[in-house]
């Protein structure tokens, strides 16, 4: 947050304090919740990512002592010394197409977002980016999100009117960018082999496409040829006529591409799936850290996993061996199951014990939408609480983006 508006934000963290804490005993865990968030807003983006390293307990032992101080001031005749402010808009708002004016949000610019002052909620929909699932999802969720992620195949070019529909709902744009045409998985498609993206055979659709990204101007998040650590899609190495390397020359000749046609509002999102046994090494497929802003990976639960670690804890490892780059989760979902519940819990207190992760994105699709599976955390009550409780103990970045 810009250093000349923490006056305000502490006079607005004041205003919330004396409003929330006479109901505090009736939902402590909500009360703490909010404040986490409102002193991410006051701290500032280093000292957010500080207070998100520190241990629960020694977090709660500080809002103690922040209370304390508050009702001291109080007593001695404080009361009354803070402005009242607008209440903040209610999950939903969004819906309008109009941001509330009210809300200051976060600035929309490349830099301010690689690295963020906080962590970004992200949703993956069938209809993304779509007023009507973001309202459902802020309602069901009681944030905002700042990322809407879509998916875009190779005979697709790139889409102004959805780029638009993100930021109006106060959301970066992230594409998926498949290098295919869709279809059966298990069929190649060799007219988008990796080799010929790093020839240049195919620089007439990806200049015009990176023509369009620079003239929407913000920040767009872009994801190529995700999961190509595995066989499943005809950008592996192992399908399609590829060989071993293509994947990164790929790659660098499209980041060159972009770099060439001006297209400097792009954050390039390396995303390979979480390492399986007998896989090679990510090493193998990283472009490097001039071609790369965010590394990435993804995080699906099986209908009986509780928790999150032997998923992610050796990719993550791999990752931060590999690079410094933040690290954004691509893709997130688990299976319905007994133990979704507390696999979507102990998901967000992993993301607080790993604070190099800048953000997430739900994969909010059913089975009947495409998903296989139903993903979604709102399958139960129970799913839905504890995506709710770990949302609201994350340091956010403050929506809307703008």
């Amino acid at each position: 947050m810009r250093a000349e508006g923490r006056p305000d934000r502490l006079d607005a963290l004041g205003g919330w304090i004396r409003e929330h804490v006479p109901p505090l005993l009736e939902g402590p865990v909500t009360f703490v919740a909010g404040l986490t968030e409102r002193l991410a807003a006051v701290l500032g983006p280093v000292l957010a990512r500080l207070w998100r390293r520190l241990p629960p307990l020694l977090r709660v032992g500080l809002v103690i002592g922040l209370l304390l101080g508050c009702f001291a001031v109080e007593l001695d005749g404080a009361s009354g010394s803070v402005p009242n402010r607008p209440a903040a808009a209610p999950p939903g708002a969004a819906d309008t197409g109009v941001l509330p004016a009210e809300e200051p949000g976060t600035e929309a610019s490349k830099d301010r977002l690689v690295n963020p002052p906080g962590l970004l909620f992200g949703i993956a929909t069938p209809e993304a980016p779509s007023a009507d699932r973001t309202k459902q999802v802020a309602d069901d969720s009681g944030q905002h999100p700042t990322v809407q992620e879509y998916f875009l195949k190779w005979n697709q070019d790139f889409d102004q009117e959805a780029f638009e529909a993100s930021y109006r709902l106060g959301a970066m744009p992230l594409v998926t960018w498949e290098p295919w045409a869709g279809g059966d998985k298990a069929v190649d498609q060799p007219d988008y082999r990796l080799s010929r993206i790093a020839s240049g055979a195919l620089d007439d659709y990806v200049k015009r496409f990176a023509r369009d990204v620079k003239k929407a101007r913000g920040p767009v998040v872009l994801r190529f040829g995700h999961e190509m650590n595995e066989t499943w899609y005809p950008w592996s190495e192992e399908r399609n006529g590829n060989r071993k390397g293509d994947y990164v020359a790929a790659w660098r000749h499209l980041h060159d591409v972009f770099e060439a046609q001006g297209a400097d509002n792009v954050i390039w999102l390396w995303c390979p799936d979480t390492q399986s046994q007998g896989r090679p090494p990510l090493s193998r497929f990283y472009p490097g850290d001039d071609y790369v802003d965010w590394m990435g990976t993804e995080a699906y639960g099986t209908d009986d996993a509780e928790s999150v670690g032997p998923l992610l804890d050796a990719t993550y490892d791999e990752l931060t061996d590999l690079s410094d780059k933040p690290v954004f989760i691509g893709e997130a979902g688990v299976r319905p199951g007994n133990g979704k519940a507390l696999w979507t819990q102990d998901f967000f207190s992993w993301l607080i014990d790993h604070p190099r992760v800048v953000g997430f994105a739900w994969f909010q699709f059913s089975d009947s939408e495409g998903g296989r599976y139903d993903w979604r955390f709102t399958t139960s009550p129970g799913a839905r609480d504890s995506f709710r409780q770990g949302l609201a103990g994350q340091v956010l970045v403050t929506w809307p983006l703008r």
